[in-house]
């Protein structure tokens, strides 16, 4: 990956409002250049050797390859979760406007 390239990357969160305030300092602090909140999502896994299946919300993250780590460690700090599951994609392919307008939004 190119140092400019942009990524999307998505963390489920188990309660909106946290989701919110996570989202909203992301940004603030030029973390993210967007976040999209999915409000409502069924999630399945083994925790301690339990199935569950929860609600949570998940949040998508649009940002630059150098704000990534950073907005990570960001997220573990705020998060509620011992174990927050945070991944992130690269965007291949995207309208180039869209991929400057993240650069310039996650510019210090």
């Amino acid at each position: 990956m190119q140092s400019n390239e942009n990524l999307f990357y998505i963390c489920n969160i188990w309660i909106l409002e946290e989701a919110r305030a996570i989202a909203g300092k992301l940004v603030k602090n030029r973390l993210a250049a967007c976040t999209n909140i999915i409000p409502t999502i069924y999630s399945t896994y083994i925790w301690k050797n339990k199935t569950r299946m929860d609600k949570e919300c998940s949040m998508i993250i649009k940002t630059s390859k150098s704000k990534v780590k950073p907005a990570i460690k960001f997220i573990i700090k705020k998060h509620s979760y011992t174990c927050p599951a945070i991944s992130a994609f690269p965007i291949s392919f995207a309208h180039s406007e869209f991929k400057e307008w993240i650069e310039e939004q996650t510019k210090n």
